[in-house]
């Protein structure tokens, strides 16, 4: 099992290593610190389980650290997931893609909840939320770009332990603004509302963190809404008291009361997830009875 922890896919296509140090050095010499914040972000590998990266590809910037956990177990909706228990290929190319989910929502969890919460009323990040489950499509706007990236990414612990399965998007590039007509769900980031823009949302859920205001036509209330927003309202409480202080650092910086409601929150929210669907057997057809041209369903 060691061996297949070190063949982990990484962060980077390191058959084109060479390619990126030309241009690193290219955008260096020419002081394109955009261009060498991406070049060095892509000659980074994938941490192994249980250590700790260190991201610092321009001195003015702050350095960013990353600590991976060491976690080879999962407990999620009623059943484990281990890796040392897998015996085929297949289950344990299953138990790496849960485990790596749970991954991906646990390092958005706190910073992204704590930003959402700080930025728009519950009402409207439990809009995003019935939106995210019936697989609408949302489309955020917001000026300031970390802002805008961590209310979309939000919407992947918000949902946990169900996965968006769409396109998730944190900021839409200019050029691809007409994927805003696809048929699909979506859940993407604008910086702007332009006229362009304000032309293909008349089918969306428009969140605006900027007004702190969400638009849509048909999104229905969630089943015991007013218990789950009672439950829920200390903890965002305690967020927007926050955010006002959270303002002068970076969005993934958060305090140790951010961090405590921010896990406070999400645990309501799986809770209020497994209750919904706790009684689903109930509701199944668990035998199937055929005789002749009658079937009989128990």
């Amino acid at each position: 099992m060691e061996e297949v922890e070190l063949e982990e896919p990484s962060s980077s296509g390191h058959e084109d290593s060479n390619d990126h140090n030309d241009i690193l050095e290219w955008a260096k010499a020419n002081n394109l610190g955009s261009l060498q914040i991406i070049c060095e972000y892509y000659q980074l590998r994938c941490p192994v389980r249980g250590s700790t990266l260190n991201f610092h590809p321009l001195e003015h910037l702050h350095p960013l650290e990353f600590h991976r956990p060491g976690e080879t177990v999962l407990h999620i909706a009623g059943s484990t997931v281990d890796l040392r228990s897998c015996n085929t290929s297949l289950e344990l190319a299953e138990a790496h893609s849960a485990l790596l989910a749970e991954e991906e929502a646990t390092a958005l969890s706190v910073w992204t909840i704590a930003c959402v919460c700080g930025n728009l009323r519950l009402e409207n990040v439990l809009m995003m939320f019935a939106g995210a489950l019936l697989e609408k499509q949302i489309v955020v706007v917001c000026s300031n770009l970390g802002i805008l990236s961590a209310v979309v990414l939000s919407a992947i612990p918000l949902i946990r332990p169900y996965q968006w399965q769409s396109l998730l998007m944190p900021v839409l590039p200019n050029d691809m603004l007409d994927f805003l007509d696809a048929p699909v769900p979506y859940i993407v980031g604008i910086k702007h509302k332009t006229a362009e823009v304000q032309s293909k949302l008349s089918n969306v859920i428009l969140i605006d963190a900027n007004k702190n205001q969400v638009k849509s036509h048909s999104v229905p209330h969630l089943p015991q809404q007013k218990e789950l927003f009672s439950s829920l309202s200390p903890y965002h409480e305690k967020l927007v008291g926050e955010s006002y202080l959270a303002r002068k650092r970076p969005v993934y910086e958060c305090t140790d009361v951010q961090v405590e409601a921010a896990k406070g929150f999400l645990a309501v929210l799986r809770s209020y997830l497994d209750s919904l669907c706790s009684n689903l057997r109930s509701h199944t057809i668990t035998n199937v009875q055929s005789n002749d041209d009658k079937t009989f369903c128990h």
